[in-house]
């Protein structure tokens, strides 16, 4: 049993968390790991991913840590053949969950909060998806669970790139699905809402932030383990015969009329 009482339902299986030193992506691999994953926890940043995986090793959980920057091709291979390496057996539990964005109107849109978010958010889910399909193939198949947001279709101000790569993704995760089933791979997407995560609300003030959450039909943001709960339900068994879905965790935001 895992720490919450619910089976292991990811004994044994090598995952793959991406964006993982914090927030949702910490939470991930917090759960997959207590649900018997062993886990390769991603991160651009050795320094912020170091002090987390100590930790949750500390408490008993296979989790290695692996800098990384998902917006490189070569780097992405680099790392997920060594993670098959290390663990002694193939990926079979993806999570892009990476992210980089700024929030600007459009006259202050520059060349690099493009291509850095469209570099971080959708070219990573195409040299992820080509790192681990080889592995997935080998094992018999495999669960890839890509991160858009109820922001692809439900967009507030200033928020223009960061939108469009979200919808993007769900484009992608629809499209990989169609082409991946013939393996085995299974490929979903998770729609978060406003999660209380440090960098999701750390720049608003307590009245925004109050308003912004009378504005949820259940009058709160989300926690991130309630994102990581769903993570887990996709990378189990107990989803086999979703593909190509989109999964809203929003506390019915989406849904309601403003």
């Amino acid at each position: 049993m895992s720490a919450t009482g619910a089976p292991r339902r990811l004994e044994g299986v090598v995952c793959v968390v991406t964006g993982a030193a914090r927030g949702i992506g910490l939470s991930i691999v917090e759960r997959y790991a207590s649900e018997g994953a062993r886990v390769a926890s991603l991160d651009v940043s050795a320094k912020r991913l170091e002090p987390v995986v100590a930790e949750l090793v500390a408490r008993g959980l296979n989790v290695r840590g692996y800098a990384c920057d998902v917006a490189s091709r070569l780097d992405v291979a680099r790392v997920f053949a060594q993670v098959e390496s290390d663990f002694g057996a193939p990926i079979g539990v993806l999570v892009n969950n990476a992210m980089w964005t700024r929030f600007q109107p459009l006259d202050q849109i520059d060349e690099e909060t493009a291509e850095r978010t469209y570099s971080v958010g959708l070219k990573a889910l195409i040299w992820s998806l080509q790192a681990v399909a080889p592995q997935m193939k080998r094992r018999g198949g495999g669960s890839v669970i890509n991160l858009s947001s109820t922001g692809a279709v439900r967009s507030v101000t200033h928020s223009m790139v960061y939108a469009s790569l979200k919808a993007a993704v769900l484009g992608f995760t629809r499209a990989a699905a169609v082409e991946m089933s013939q393996h085995g791979i299974r490929v979903n997407a998770i729609m978060p809402g406003m999660i209380a995560t440090p960098a999701a609300i750390g720049n608003y003030d307590a009245a925004t932030l109050a308003q912004r959450a009378a504005n949820v039909p259940l009058r709160r943001f989300g926690e991130s383990d309630e994102v990581a709960s769903v993570a887990a339900f996709l990378a189990s068994d107990e989803s086999r015969y979703m593909q190509g879905s989109e999964v809203v965790v929003d506390g019915g935001w989406s849904i309601a009329a403003q």
